[in-house]
């Protein structure tokens, strides 16, 4: 397979946003899936943490893609290449203090279609980086991104992080089976000295997507239907208007991995499963949020019913009580403000997607972080708070 290709290399640390301890400050941290939608805001999160970026992913993102306007194709060194390259994955851990592996492919009917690459990307690539990070003597710190599909269908109660994992479909699956090899690496990579965890998250709501149905035959992500239909002045469609999500904003789910990251080094949090969720815990149907965004949107647009599709989970619920008695994470954002802070983003991408230009939703983007920080620390968060130390830090130098 072909070495990836170096694209842009301009690291920069801007203005500290966001402390986590200041673990972040002038570390080298490789993301996986960077062009991605939580990939990209990732990396701008870690650079307004003090961190010098590089990331990695097999395409790049188009012109109206957040990761180009939001600037990060020219401030972060950028490679294009595959996960499954082990000695390009070894090659950039030896350039970097940690990592976090997000590459994936996460359109669950994208995974029906294309069950074999799914598994080739979301279970090998997983094996591919964590013999890379068993071999790398620079990385110490390391996330494995999943989701919270991996757990079995549990009715109306929360999943926790000890429920038993493998649902149904590719996409869940993949996943799970990724889990077990990173469950089967624990041992070498705890001998070695290696800091290490799994990250499953909720839904993801925010600005920066768009994974609409209209761009992927029918399988889009319905927050992204509905803005998209807004933006168009149309009504969105919703196809399970009683299904429930735990739908959490995208930047709280961010610093809930930058958390685990930089608190690894903290018994009895290494080598450990976190879940990251919203405050509404229990979930919120599709309709009550697509009621929310019509309404924040504004101009009295109402969704309306769509012929229901094919759905793993009826009902989900994410329970997030473990991240915050050990990590001191929750989340800054209620669903409300999600929802505000993701219109305030779509209203400014539509009036530049016709004519995008490298860069231009970097001021709304900074905006936005330094909103959600400042949430986060009037709330007292751990990674938001200054003097962000905890009585039971025996942190070691790493």
């Amino acid at each position: 397979m072909a070495r990836g290709t170096i694209l842009s290399m301009t690291p920069t640390i801007p203005t500290d946003t966001a402390t986590f301890g200041d673990y972040y400050r002038g570390k080298h941290a490789l993301v996986t899936g960077a062009t991605g939608v939580k990939g990209t805001w990732l990396c701008l999160a870690l650079q307004a943490a003090g961190a010098i970026v590089t990331g990695i992913d097999l395409h790049l993102g188009a012109p109206t893609s957040n990761f180009v306007l939001s600037g990060l194709s020219d401030s972060i060194r950028v490679v294009q290449g595959d996960v499954n390259d082990l000695d390009l994955i070894g090659e950039l851990l030896s350039a970097n203090d940690c990592f976090f592996h997000l590459a994936a492919l996460a359109l669950v009917h994208d995974c029906k279609v294309r069950p074999l690459e799914t598994y080739r990307v979301n279970t090998l690539g997983t094996a591919t980086v964590l013999e890379a990070f068993r071999l790398s003597s620079r990385a110490k710190r390391g996330l494995f991104v999943t989701t919270d599909k991996v757990y079995r269908p549990k009715s109306k109660d929360q999943w926790v992080e000890t429920d038993p994992l493998f649902s149904s479909g590719p996409y869940a699956v993949s996943k799970a089976c990724a889990e077990q090899v990173i469950e089967d690496y624990r041992d070498c990579l705890l001998e070695s000295g290696k800091y290490f965890g799994v990250a499953r998250a909720g839904n993801v709501l925010v600005g920066g997507d768009d994974h609409s149905s209209s761009q992927t035959n029918g399988a889009g992500r319905i927050f992204v239907d509905c803005f998209e239909s807004l933006i168009a002045g149309g009504s969105p469609e919703i196809f399970s208007p009683a299904y429930t999500r735990p739908y959490t904003y995208g930047l709280d789910i961010i610093a809930g991995y930058m958390t685990q990251v930089a608190r690894m080094a903290e018994n009895p949090i290494n080598g450990e499963a976190f879940n990251f969720g919203p405050h509404e815990q229990g979930g919120i149907a599709n309709a009550f949020l697509a009621t929310k965004i019509c309404e924040e949107w504004g101009g009295n647009t109402q969704w309306k019913g769509g012929v229901p599709r094919q759905e793993p989970f009826q009902t989900q619920a994410l329970n997030w009580e473990k991240a915050r008695n050990l990590l001191g994470w929750q989340p800054a954002y209620t669903l409300f403000e999600a929802i505000r802070d993701a219109a305030i983003w779509y209203k400014e991408w539509a009036t530049i997607r016709k004519a995008p230009k490298t860069g231009a939703m970097h001021a709304i983007d900074h905006e936005l972080l330094l909103r959600h920080a400042s949430a986060a620390r009037r709330l007292g968060i751990w990674w938001a708070v200054k003097e962000s130390r905890h009585p039971s830090i025996s942190e070691k130098a790493i």
